[in-house]
């Protein structure tokens, strides 16, 4: 019986030792420091700062991600766009991560793009 026990419980610990891994594999595969001009501004480019979206000046949610805007638009006081002390809270993440109403309107971008969106800030959203 305790034999049975113990194989039962390396096996449970093996799946889910197994699918850790997997969510690890995408940690991994984002740089130790997030940088806004490296890896978030093209996630904006690529998806949120296009025409009728979040570009110009009549910018939706009055939010432009243009290159040369982007990172004073998102850490504007009061706004809300960016809460380092909950990223989960921060507009951005939200939208983004909505099941809803995603942002991008075309679909919610991948896990991976999404973690490293929290990740950066997370790290206290630096403009680097």
């Amino acid at each position: 019986m305790n034999k049975i026990l113990k194989i039962s419980f390396i096996h449970i610990y093996l799946i889910f030792n197994f699918s850790c891994k997997h969510e690890k594999i995408v940690l991994i595969d984002a740089p130790s420091i997030v940088s806004f001009s490296r890896e978030i501004q093209p996630i904006f480019n690529q998806h949120c700062n296009t025409v009728g979206c979040h570009f110009g000046t009549q910018a939706a949610g009055r939010l432009n991600l243009e290159s040369s805007v982007a990172y004073a638009q998102l850490m504007k006081s009061g706004k809300g766009y960016i809460d380092t002390l909950m990223p989960t809270q921060s507009v951005l993440y939200s939208a983004m991560n909505s099941t809803s109403n995603p942002m991008p309107p075309k679909g919610k971008l991948e896990d991976a793009t999404l973690a490293l969106i929290l990740k950066w800030i997370a790290q206290k959203a630096s403009n680097n």
